[in-house]
């Protein structure tokens, strides 16, 4: 996606007024994240065909929406109408944040990357189905377009100058999702979800992981002790800078020492139980 091919000359043209009012600097100038107004907003969904490619799949009269009352933490919001009725479809929440990226020998660097407060999508005219039950946190089937997404937030991190993204995923299903670009700033719990990933819990479903994870039914194989998952920071780093922290030697190994002692298994009979006691199916 190549942005400027959208901005016309007058998009970033202001006089001091907007800027300075008062003599103080105004922060909500109508530019979301410092970088788009709403006119190349408007052309990027023209360009890409974003309201035919919603109605396609069911998903009628799209309108979009941006919240920057606050400075700081801006809002982008997706609705579709239908007989009268608005129904959220997409909701991103994002700030900028300073992050204290560890290096050897005791240093640092104070790095910003684009912080996902929150991202929400969904389709709100579809039903689950037996073989796509809901997943934990779940009110409406997904979009779909998570890579689509996924590769549109890294374009705004670069567009921002920053370097990177970092979020702080809710749910275990979330965290399997995200890392396929990002990792876990805490060594211990990446070595975590690569277990999760790439060991025997591999050939379980995000369903199956997650709401295992929900109901207390993913345990350690040594002592049977229920994991509770507890959002933790996660870097998709896009700069030279903070990828140096992802390939420290002490980084890696605390990885790769955790990923050894790591057995993590599904208690089957308690899920199935409980999944019956909610209503769900397995």
């Amino acid at each position: 996606m190549d942005t400027h091919q959208f901005q016309s000359e007058g998009d970033f043209t202001f006089s001091e007024s907007d800027i300075v009012k008062d003599g103080v600097f105004n922060h909500k100038m109508r530019l979301f994240l410092g970088c788009y107004p709403p006119s190349t907003i408007d052309s990027m969904f023209e360009h890409y065909r974003v309201r035919k490619y919603f109605a396609n799949k069911g998903i009628p009269n799209i309108s979009w929406h941006i919240n920057l009352d606050d400075p700081y933490v801006h809002r982008f919001i997706l609705l579709s109408e239908n007989k009268g009725v608005k129904h959220k479809v997409i909701e991103l929440v994002i700030q900028r944040k300073n992050l204290k990226m560890p290096l050897e020998k005791n240093r640092f660097l104070n790095l910003e990357f684009l912080h996902i407060e929150w991202l929400m999508m969904q389709n709100p005219y579809k039903s689950f189905r037996s073989n796509k039950p809901p997943l934990p946190g779940q009110t409406a089937p997904g979009l779909g377009i998570g890579l689509h997404m996924m590769q549109i937030l890294l374009h705004l991190a670069k567009r921002t100058n920053t370097h990177g993204l970092i979020n702080s995923p809710n749910y275990l299903h979330t965290a399997l999702f995200f890392s396929r670009a990002f990792h876990f700033f805490d060594p211990k719990i990446e070595a975590f979800i690569q277990v999760i990933k790439y060991q025997k819990l591999s050939h379980y479903s995000p369903y199956t992981l997650s709401w295992a994870d929900e109901y207390g039914a993913l345990q350690y194989a040594r002592n049977h002790r229920q994991i509770i998952w507890r959002p933790s920071t996660m870097i998709a780093p896009i700069s030279t800078q903070a990828k140096r922290y992802l390939y420290t030697r002490e980084y890696r190994q605390k990885v790769r020492d955790t990923r050894r002692k790591l057995k993590i298994t599904v208690n089957m009979r308690k899920l199935k139980k409980r999944l019956k006691e909610h209503g769900q199916m397995y």
